[in-house]
């Protein structure tokens, strides 16, 4: 997305780097009479970019303007009635991304809408954790409610918690899971390379996924209690605090641990080493894996300058440790994805991971001819 063609969300941010990036809005005005009409030929790039349906940016320029509009979702056409300058509609577009996208609190866009059982509409910021409320006040948050966002397919989830032997049974199972994970900053462990006992994590999530209704997020207790403990903690503790907040096999919570433990580390490749077991605890699959270099593709990003250039390195490190695997590396190296960093970042980071994707395609080669040979 080129700089000419785009704004920063939400505009006011004027860094040139800023990693959010809209296209800017287009609005081609067709009719006459009665019958001429604004229509929005790239409202859904647009909404794509925030997040949220085309509709609901459509819905809110009516509801600015006092106008009627036409939505065909399946169609992917959205219009507004009568003519309107495309910079007025922008300038409104800045008032929805202000009301509905926008985190309340650090003003990041990477947010989801939330509707609780109250009708109430919340943003949850994925970056800070917290939640922000919907002025319910506003003509556009009824439509919201009556059109909810589609919901992400998640799998895994877990189901009804059959377990009734109560907060005691409960607290046997962290306690096993703990004993078992033998993670631990000088522990003398002999078992140390032991991995945690699934079963008894999973049945530490299932009874917190009947009850658990905590009004904070558990992913931003997490990253609070590693900031506010990191020169103290040990592994062990910072998993300790993962399962009791019902995240032991939360591939998110990894990206949690990495951003807040590596987010001033002048030493990341070495400091992966230190920390090997605890992100591989919340689990091996390929989904854990990508979010793993996804996590560390935050870190780089957000020293960009210093730590790209040590791209190879800090992948090398999560390769030699065991934590992401070949394949896993092989896998992303074939195309840069947005899902953890801006789109241009990514390709930044694909370009310096060359060097080390290369080395690993031609061991791969090698070793296919070594396993002909036999």
């Amino acid at each position: 997305m080129s700089p000419e063609n785009s704004y920063n969300i939400p505009r006011s941010v004027k860094d040139a780097f800023h990693r959010y990036k809209m296209p800017r809005l287009q609005g081609k005005i067709e009719g006459k009479g009665n019958g001429i009409k604004t229509v929005l030929p790239n409202i859904v790039d647009v909404s794509r970019a925030l997040s949220r349906p085309p509709a609901y940016a459509t819905k809110y320029f009516g509801g600015e303007l006092g106008a009627q509009v036409q939505i065909e979702e399946k169609n992917e056409k959205y219009i507004v009635n009568g003519a309107h300058d495309v910079a007025k509609l922008q300038d409104l577009l800045d008032g929805f991304i202000d009301r509905y996208v926008i985190c309340g609190v650090c003003k990041n866009p990477e947010t989801d809408l939330i509707i609780g059982k109250d009708k109430n509409i919340v943003r949850k910021c994925m970056a800070c954790g917290k939640r922000s409320d919907v002025n319910m006040h506003h003509g556009l948050a009824k439509y919201i409610v009556n059109h909810p966002p589609p919901k992400e397919k998640k799998g895994g989830q877990h189901a009804s918690a059959g377990n009734t032997n109560g907060d005691d049974a409960d607290a046997d199972h962290v306690a096993d899971a703990l004993e078992d994970l033998a993670l631990a900053n000088g522990d003398d462990d002999d078992n140390e390379d032991e991995d945690i006992d699934e079963w008894a994590a999973n049945q530490v999530e299932e009874a917190a996924a009947a009850n658990d209704e905590d009004s904070d997020d558990p992913y931003d207790q997490l990253g609070d209690f590693i900031r506010e403990n990191r020169e103290t903690a040990t592994d062990r503790e910072i998993f300790a605090k993962a399962t009791e907040l019902h995240l032991s096999k939360k591939h998110r919570a990894a990206i949690v641990v990495i951003l807040c433990l590596f987010e001033e580390s002048v030493t990341v490749a070495k400091d992966i080493a230190k920390h090997d077991k605890l992100l591989m605890s919340f689990g091996t699959s390929d989904k854990h894996q990508r979010a793993i270099i996804g996590g560390f593709e935050r870190i780089i990003e957000e020293r960009l300058d210093v730590l790209l250039p040590k791209t190879p390195a800090i992948f090398k490190a999560l390769f030699d440790e065991e934590i992401v695997e070949e394949e896993a590396f092989i896998e992303w190296g074939k195309k840069p994805s947005k899902k953890y960093v801006d789109k241009e970042v990514a390709k930044k980071i694909h370009k310096a991971a060359e060097p080390f994707i290369q080395w690993l395609e031609e061991a791969e080669e090698e070793d296919d001819d070594d396993d002909d040979e036999d």
